[in-house]
């Protein structure tokens, strides 16, 4: 039976952490099943899904400390639940909804407090700045999966979105799947 853990890895941006860190959970008899690594700012941050029997796992939890020191990012892991024992199958369907604007303070929070509020749960999130072609202003772009309780009334959500949209002077798009 597979145990999982999730290692969460971060620290100055170089060439080869990837490596280093893969290397780390191979060697400890672990797979990667699933990550997500991005570059924020100057540090580079690794969120990863190990799986492995008892042993495997306990060996990447317990050598966290030394591979942090070999690699020069700060290592922390923590036992998990297997990827399909939090799916609960019939009871939300999968949304995914995209906001665009000119970049202002709030907008997370304006769209995650309005799902929180209704029980909604934000299974991946991932947000962007970049500059607009022509006059360089910043424009933020975010992007979730979200999965919608399958009592909960999906024109009364558009609606919310929408008015949310018009307060803020943003785009917000949501659409079914994932």
């Amino acid at each position: 039976m597979n145990h999982y853990a999730v290692l969460m890895a971060v620290g100055d941006d170089r060439p080869g952490l990837v490596d280093l860190v893969s290397k780390f959970i191979l060697d400890c008899g672990c797979n990667i099943e699933d990550s997500r690594m991005a570059i924020l700012g100057g540090e580079f941050a690794m969120l990863i899904l190990v799986s492995g029997d008892s042993t495997a796992v306990d060996r990447v939890t317990r050598g966290a400390g030394e591979a942090s020191a070999k690699c020069g990012l700060a290592i922390q892991v923590k036992p998990t639940r297997a990827p399909g024992d939090t799916v609960r199958l019939g009871k939300s369907v999968p949304y995914t909804i995209e906001v665009y604007s000119m970049d202002h303070p709030g907008i997370v929070q304006r769209v995650s407090s309005f799902l929180a509020e209704r029980k909604i749960n934000i299974r991946a999130l991932d947000t962007r700045l970049t500059n607009a072609p022509i006059t360089g202003l910043p424009l933020f772009s975010l992007h979730a999966s979200v999965d919608i309780p399958a009592t909960h009334n999906v024109v009364e959500i558009r609606r919310g979105l929408e008015n949310i949209a018009v307060q803020h002077n943003i785009d917000i798009e949501m659409k079914a799947g994932k």
